[in-house]
């Protein structure tokens, strides 16, 4: 059987992705070496972009791949990542573009984010 995938759904598994996670309280916010450590077992990170959320009791990991931060959704959906988790939110990033390519640095439809929120149950 062959399966055939648009170019945007390639892109979008290729591009870097944002997992926003926030917590009922800012107690129960993990640091971020130790969300990388735990996180980098579902795909490589951009771990110099790790971000703790103070105003929002949260924390933002980027992912290198989209693929790779659903995977870590997917365990969240299935295993609580920590009872205290409100929610959970995935936003793709544009991939950076091309050097000589659009015009004055704007960015065309296909680059524009896509953003995918869930709230934890």
């Amino acid at each position: 059987m062959l399966v055939v995938a648009s170019m945007s759904t390639l892109t979008m598994e290729c591009s870097p992705t944002a997992l926003t996670l926030k917590y009922t309280n800012k107690d129960y916010v993990p640091s971020t070496t130790i969300l990388n450590k735990f996180l980098c077992c579902f795909g490589p990170l951009i771990e110099s972009k790790t971000e703790l959320l103070v105003k929002t009791n949260g924390v933002r990991v980027f992912f290198q791949k989209h693929c790779d931060a659903e995977n870590v959704v997917i365990y969240v959906g299935k295993y609580r990542f920590g009872s205290s988790l409100k929610s959970f939110r995935l936003k793709v990033l544009p991939q950076k573009p091309k050097k000589g390519t659009g015009k004055r640095g704007r960015k065309s439809e296909k680059q524009s984010s896509s953003v995918h929120h869930v709230a934890a149950v």
